[in-house]
């Protein structure tokens, strides 16, 4: 049976964005934590779920899934196969992460990335309209087609529906779950910050047992469930050179028998020094390279790039965004390297965030002062050149006085935050061989 997915979300990566990788003694930290066999999806960035969603239209999804990593592999099928729809009574449900075990067992895949947000707000919550699901229409007899190397498992089920994914405060809920502002009754203390967002609860109170979809705006990926191929009965492999590897020696990731990319305009190798080895290199639907003969292969999307010192081989030729981020720091302005080849070396000088928040308070207040000081001045002026006593000369020319004090306080506010701007931004230059001298814009 066709499946009918909301698709409300942009088009995205052809896969998943890989979280950094720590290395505890003797073992990866995502490696200490038995992946979920069905994790959450909110925290995926809007394109990564719009790719599921897109890939889940054309039959059941198979993904590489190892610890924090999964992969979707679009180019690899199930002969045959599809999901069915159940509606499900209207659920509300509320996920409430405050450690780390609970942050890996629920949201592996961004789990690396959350740390800081769970560590300085000291809570996640996932809270959740749930109208249905889609089921695999005949998991036990599968045909595994394409380019399945390394393929691990299959989704097997989606959750649907809508979710508000934040960070912070306690909610106080009075009589119903509050997504996406939407709800009956929640109110929510100060300090939340919003992460993600999908689906209109409005729409998802429409929900009935005969639907054969959910409703529109309310299908949403909320969660996946994911089944390891060794598990599935009656599970056969295509032949070829293309064809799904070892079951129970999975191979690495990557886009076996595809042409190699030659070297050119946007296929660069990036050298990134920064005297903070946290700094992160960081682009949406960038591919990492790695050689290959004369040219070079993909090993897949990643998010995340390298950390210093690092030589990491990127496919930028469409021009994608990319930025340098850190646990302490402020982003980077974004740049692109759609018009680099060969090596280029990317100098980061760290900026400070409190020095970065300080110049954000220093413009708001200096503009709100000069604009209160010229209304001021105005007025005063005003009063002054139709004054018709003594006292409201003198009333117009306080007026003028006060509103140019005021002004030149602005103006100081104003300066304050120039400079704590420029130098708590977090400064990125790049060199290359290309004849051109670009820093990041």
């Amino acid at each position: 049976m066709a499946l009918v997915l909301l698709t409300g979300c942009g088009g995205g990566a052809r896969q998943l964005a890989q979280p950094p990788v720590y290395n505890p003694p003797g073992q990866s930290k995502c490696a200490v934590h038995k992946s979920s066999d069905h994790p959450l999806v909110v925290e995926w960035p809007s394109s990564d779920r719009a790719e599921l969603e897109a890939d889940a239209k054309h039959g059941l999804v198979v993904v590489h899934y190892s610890g924090c990593e999964m992969q979707l592999l679009p180019q690899c099928h199930v002969a045959d196969s599809g999901y069915r729809y159940t509606p499900t009574t209207r659920k509300l449900e509320q996920v409430v992460i405050t450690d780390e075990d609970e942050l890996y067992a629920n949201l592996p895949v961004g789990a690396a990335k959350l740390e800081g947000t769970l560590k300085k707000k000291g809570r996640l919550v996932v809270a959740m309209h749930v109208v249905g699901r889609f089921d695999a229409a005949n998991p036990g007899k599968m045909k595994l087609e394409g380019l399945c190397r390394g393929a691990t498992h299959v989704v097997t089920g989606l959750t649907a529906g809508a979710f508000d994914f934040y960070a912070g405060a306690k909610g106080e809920a009075g009589g119903g779950l509050g997504i996406a502002g939407v709800g009956a009754g929640a109110k929510t203390a100060e300090g939340r910050e919003t992460l993600n967002r999908d689906g209109d609860a409005t729409a998802c109170a429409s929900s009935s047992s005969s639907d054969s979809a959910p409703p529109e705006d309310c299908g949403a990926l909320l969660r996946v469930e994911v089944t390891p191929l060794s598990a599935l009965d009656g599970l056969e492999r295509a032949a070829g050179p293309a064809a799904l590897g070892s079951l129970a020696t999975p191979v690495d990731v990557t886009t076996a028998g595809a042409p190699l990319i030659q070297p050119g305009d946007g296929i660069v190798r990036v050298h990134m020094d920064s005297p903070d080895p946290s700094v992160e290199l960081r682009g949406f639907g960038v591919r990492k390279l790695e050689e290959a003969g004369t040219g070079f292969r993909s090993t897949g999307m990643s998010m995340i790039l390298c950390r210093p010192p690092c030589d990491t081989y990127v496919d930028a030729r469409v021009g994608q965004s990319l930025y340098v981020a850190g646990p302490d720091i402020p982003d980077s302005r974004s740049f692109n390297l759609y018009d680099r080849k060969g090596d280029v070396t990317l100098d980061v000088r760290p900026g400070n965030r409190t020095l970065s928040t300080l110049a954000v308070i220093g413009y708001a207040i200096g503009s709100l002062a000069v604009i209160g000081g010229l209304s001021t001045a105005s007025t005063g002026l005003i009063v002054h050149d139709n004054a018709n006593t003594q006292k409201e000369l003198d009333n117009g020319r306080a007026l003028e006085k006060w509103g140019l004090i005021t002004l030149g306080g602005g103006a100081a506010f104003i300066g304050a935050g120039v400079a704590f701007d420029l130098t708590g931004k977090t400064k990125v230059t790049l060199t290359s061989p290309v004849a051109q001298t670009a820093s990041a814009r």
